[in-house]
Order: C-alpha cells, then structure tokens, then sequence
C-alpha cells in the first residue's frame, strides 16, 4: 500500500508544478509568448482576454477577442499553433521583447512587444 501511495505522489508532482507549465504565464515575457502559442493548440482560448495590455495595438487587442469571436479562432489556431519563441527576451525595465516565430508553417519571424503591469506581462504590439 505504502508503494501505492508513494507512486501516487510522485505522478501528482510530475504532472503539476515540475513541468514548467503550472506557474503564473505572466511571471515573465517568455511564458506569457508561450502561453499564448499554448491555447492555439489547445483551443482553450479563455485566458487570452486577461493577457492584453489595455493600451495594446489592434493586432494584439485581435488576439484577446479570440475567446469571444468564434470566427477569428480558426484563423488564430492556423498562425499561432506552430508558434515559438526564438531567442531569449530582451527585458528593459518594464517592457520587454520577444523574438517569436509563427505563421502557418511556424517560420514567419515577429517580435511581441510586452510591458508589465502590476508585477505581470502583458502583450502591447507585435
């Protein structure tokens, strides 16, 4: 029973926080950019809104409207599904850089302009 239980444990932490993925996707740049890669293949779409700067430019106002507008989100999966972030951000105070590579074949090259808010990233312009 012991092993069990043991067993039990170790699968709960391998499937949680050790894999990267369990933390705030707004705790720095790279996350939020791969957050945002994340719920195109995933088609879960709801936490996108929350990942907008206000102030953000119409592109990436477009990509907050992906939860709500059923007929962009086709679109959305088709240039984000095979995105990557390339490269290492480059932070400035509170606005940071990413170099990114999306597209329908994952290999147009953009740079997502992010400013953080509040101690989390938001996507500005790209």
């Amino acid at each position: 029973m012991k092993m069990f239980i043991t067993i039990c444990i170790m699968i709960a932490i391998s499937a949680t926080g050790c894999s990267g993925k369990g933390g705030d996707p707004q705790a720095d740049p790279k996350a939020l950019a791969e957050a945002i890669f994340d719920a195109a293949r995933s088609g879960n779409f709801q936490s996108l809104s929350g990942f907008i700067d206000a102030d953000a430019d119409g592109d990436s106002k477009r990509i907050g409207q992906v939860a709500t507008d059923a007929s962009v989100q086709e679109d959305f999966k088709k240039y984000f599904a095979k995105g990557k972030v390339s490269g290492d951000p480059v932070i400035d105070g509170e606005k940071a850089s990413v170099k990114i590579l999306f597209g329908p074949d994952g290999t147009k090259e953009e740079t997502f302009e992010m400013v953080k808010i509040g101690g989390k990233w938001f996507l500005h312009s790209f």
